[in-house]
């Protein structure tokens, strides 16, 4: 007896879909975690052309841009694979929280002196009610 396989030939009707904005996700949080770290240690005068900064950039923007794409397909697990509209908005608010914490680890790098950001380096555009 042979199993009849649903329309679409048993795959998600979502997938490419999914994908593009699972690859979105992960593009676009690794950008803005880039751009906001970039942005505080070129305020703060810590420079981004330093190898070391830009090792450290790298891996910050990536691991932020990891961490959202595993909460992406999380969500998209969570809720069934339905819709896309649901785990978007799911994914976007914990990836906005979370650019707090790495903002909190990789504003300063390790040892680098206070220059003009005083205290602590952060920048002076930075929110007052969000410590780092």
């Amino acid at each position: 007896m042979q199993q009849q396989s649903p329309p679409g030939g048993g795959k998600d009707s979502y997938s490419a879909a999914a994908w593009v904005i699972g690859w979105l996700v992960f593009l676009v949080s690794g950008y803005a975690a880039s751009v906001l770290l970039s942005s505080a240690w070129v305020d703060c005068e810590i420079g981004v052309n330093a190898g070391a900064n830009l090792g450290d950039l790298a891996l910050a923007s990536t691991s932020m841009a990891t961490v959202s794409t595993l909460l992406w397909a999380a969500m998209r697990r969570i809720t069934g694979r339905r819709g896309l509209l649901a785990p978007l908005l799911l994914t976007i608010a914990p990836v906005v929280v979370l650019l707090w914490p790495l903002m909190a680890v990789w504003h300063a790098p390790a040892g680098y002196p206070v220059s003009t950001c005083p205290p602590d380096n952060i920048p002076p555009w930075w929110p007052n009610l969000l410590p780092l």
